[in-house]
This record gives C-alpha cells, sequence and structure tokens, in this order.
C-alpha cells in the first residue's frame, strides 16, 4: 500500500469509505490539519442537523481531548497540561526505578517469566494509578474497569457486564473527586479537579473520561514499548551488545524502538469536516480517515534503511506518539518508563533469552495497538537459545 496506493481507499459494505494514509509525509500531514480532519463526528454534520446525544459510556470514553476539536480540545488540552506537567514526571524518575527493581527481584528469584505479565504490564499501571492518586488496594479493581471500557472483547463481556463495570467506575471516580475536592493530595485527580483556566474547570463527565483516558493510554503504550522494544533487542544482539558497550546510547535507542515496532499501529479516527481533495484524492463529508503510523514510521522516503533496527539513529522523527495538537500527553512519562524499564533489565539480566522460538509468539488483535500476548523469557539461559 505504501508504495503502490499510499492514500487508499476502503469501500466498506455497508457504505462509506476508509482512507488508509501509510507514507510519512501524507500521514503527517493528515494529523497536523484540523481544519479538514476532525475527531468529533458531530463537527461532519451541517450547521442545522440535530446532533446525537452521547450515552453514558460513549461520554466516559469520548469526553476528553483526544476526541475532541477546537475550541473544546484547546481548553481542554489547556488544563489537562496544568495539572500533568514535565516537573510532575521528572519527580516519577526515583519511583519508577523502584517499582522496575520490585518486579525485577520476583523475576529473578523464579529465573524465568512472562516478560508481559511479570514486568511490562504490572510496572506502568503501578505507575500511573500512584500519578492519579488512587490507593493500591483498589489499583486492581480500576485496572479492571478501565479495561472494560477500553478492551471488552479481552474480557469477554457482553454489553450488560460492561455497562455494570462502567457505572461501578463512574460512581467510584465521582467518590473520589469529592474526595479531592475536600482534602486535595499531592496526585493528579487533585491537580485536574483544582485546574482552573480563564474561570473554567473540567466538569464531571471531563474528569471522568479525562482519568479514564490516562489510565487506558498511560500503560498500554508503555506495555507494548516494553514487550516489543525487549523483543527487538532479543532478536537483534548486535544491537543489544552496542548497548552494553556504550549505554549513553539508550535514550536514542528507546526513540529507535518507539520508531522499529512502536506501541501503536494506527492513529485513532479522523473524520472528513467537508468535501474536498486532498492529495489528488476526493474525499467526501463524513469518510473516515486513519493514518497507518507503523507503517509511515518505516517508510524509505523518510527514513535511510527503514526496517533495519539501528539504535545509534539520530534522525528519528517518527509518528509513534502522533503529530499535532493531538500528539500524546504521555510521550515524556512512557519514554521515561521506557528508558529505566529496558536499560534496568537488560544490565541487570545479561543472559536473557527467549524461552520460545519466535514464531510461537501471538499477537494481541485488534488495529490499534500493537503488542504481545506474552512473552516467555529465562534469565539465565545459555546464549543462543532463542532468538
Amino acid at each position: 500500500m505504501r508504495q503502490e496506493d499510499p492514500i487508499y481507499a476502503h469501500r466498506s459494505p455497508g457504505g462509506g469509505t476508509i482512507w488508509y494514509i501509510t507514507r510519512m509525509a501524507e500521514g503527517t500531514a493528515v494529523l497536523k490539519d484540523n481544519d479538514h480532519f476532525v475527531k468529533d463526528f458531530r463537527n461532519t454534520l451541517p450547521p442545522d442537523a440535530k446532533k446525537p446525544q452521547k450515552s453514558a459510556m460513549h461520554r466516559l470514553i469520548n469526553e476528553n481531548m483526544l476526541f475532541a476539536d477546537a475550541p473544546d480540545h484547546t481548553r481542554l488540552r489547556t488544563l489537562v497540561n496544568q495539572a500533568f506537567t514535565p516537573r510532575r514526571v521528572e519527580q516519577l524518575a526515583p519511583r519508577i526505578q523502584q517499582i522496575t527493581d520490585e518486579l525485577l527481584d520476583g523475576i529473578a528469584a523464579a529465573g524465568q517469566a512472562d516478560l508481559i505479565a511479570d514486568f511490562a504490564l504490572p510496572m506502568p499501571v503501578r505507575i500511573i494509578a500512584e500519578l492519579l492518586g488512587i490507593p493500591p488496594e483498589d489499583q486492581a479493581e480500576v485496572a479492571d474497569w478501565s479495561q472494560a471500557i477500553i478492551s471488552p472483547g479481552s474480557r469477554n463481556l457482553n454489553y450488560s457486564a460492561r455497562k455494570r463495570k462502567v457505572r461501578a467506575f463512574v460512581a467510584y471516580l465521582q467518590e473520589m473527586f469529592a474526595l479531592r475536592q475536600k482534602n486535595p493530595q499531592d496526585d493528579l485527580i487533585s491537580a485536574l479537579v483544582q485546574a482552573e483556566e480563564a474561570g473554567e474547570r473540567l466538569n464531571e463527565a471531563e474528569l471522568s473520561s479525562m482519568v479514564a483516558l490516562l489510565l487506558v493510554t498511560g500503560h498500554e503504550t508503555t506495555v507494548n514499548l516494553l514487550g516489543n522494544g525487549a523483543l527487538a533487542l532479543l532478536t537483534h544482539p548486535e544491537q543489544l551488545g552496542l548497548l552494553r558497550e556504550r549505554p549513553e546510547l539508550w535514550e536514542t535507542a528507546v526513540e529507535e524502538l518507539l520508531r522499529f515496532d512502536g506501541p501503536v499501529e494506527i492513529s485513532t479516527t479522523r473524520w472528513v469536516r467537508a468535501d474536498f481533495a486532498f492529495e489528488g484524492h476526493q474525499m467526501r463529508r463524513g469518510d473516515v480517515v486513519r493514518v497507518v503510523l507503523a507503517s509511515a514510521n518505516r517508510d524509505g522516503c523518510h527514513f535511510a534503511q527503514p526496517n533495519v533496527l539501528d539504535v545509534t539513529r539520530r534522525d528519528n522523527r517518527h509518528l509513534a506518539f502522533g503529530m499535532g495538537i493531538h500528539y500524546c500527553l504521555g510521550a515524556p512519562l512512557a519514554r521515561l518508563e521506557g528508558q529505566i524499564g529496558l536499560q534496568t533489565l537488560f544490565e541487570r539480566f545479561p543472559n536473557l533469552q527467549l524461552a520460545v522460538p519466535t514464531a510461537q509468539l501471538k499477537w494481541r488483535s485488534g488495529v490499534l495497538f500493537r503488542g504481545l500476548k506474552a512473552l516467555p523469557i529465562h534469565i539465565n539461559a545459555e546464549m543462543g537459545l532463542f532468538r
């Protein structure tokens, strides 16, 4: 597609068109064009059209900046930026290191592990939950609720069961917001509750949706960065050797791992606001547009040797975290977790090896996130066991 039809029109059986954008230049153009491509479908409707009402579940998932257009997006992003500051992220480094060490202690004691279930998943879940201010005793249940919202198929939930979990989650969050309003703490929920810009604050629906968004995106991307990154290095031992010789390369290595096999395969949906021609292709009001980030990040017109993993790569302006006004808010946190987590993992376990052939590894279903179901490893295996 990238070579022969980089702006590909898929005609769905039910009518309508989905455009898949697979090259870097066109993908970047879509992500930065907020006039023609919108995140809220209601903005594709004629001015006199009656806009559909959102259900409670839809509001919980969508009442946040990820699915908003200006001016709503501007207001929401400004408020959240006040709470989710670079300083707050930087202060997490010692805690990320501590949690990483604790989890790797457990793996060391066992001698083997599923790197996803035993490390890549619990580390970012604990970090984002603690950052938000969710008590340790509630974290497992809150993680389950958030997964029920974003990925009900992975929990084999029918609509009624999912609805019950959403209601429980909303009730829990409402109680948390009330507690933080009366007694603010040094956590992200308190900061979100208190954030104010020109007299504007997040309303309760926006608060709930923003916390749900931060919970899900705050760990999904890092789970896959850690899992995909570990696999890439295990199957490219010469690159791992470079990192052992030159540990100062870990920062550029994380960027290359994000490009090479990033945590998000395809962008969230955008809609065409009104009929117009994009790069010679006639798009219609209401058409769906999706940028294939994983493809754009392997575009040979943009990257030298795009299919080669090179931890020394410097010119590495990838799309793993998107582009434009919807650039991932949590990118600095994911980068920090990725660098601390992967560097500590491979420095602590120099003989880490895959416990199964790569052909036996299974990838999670779905087109949004790109991640492994499991990554079995041995920490004291003889070199060359599986690559």
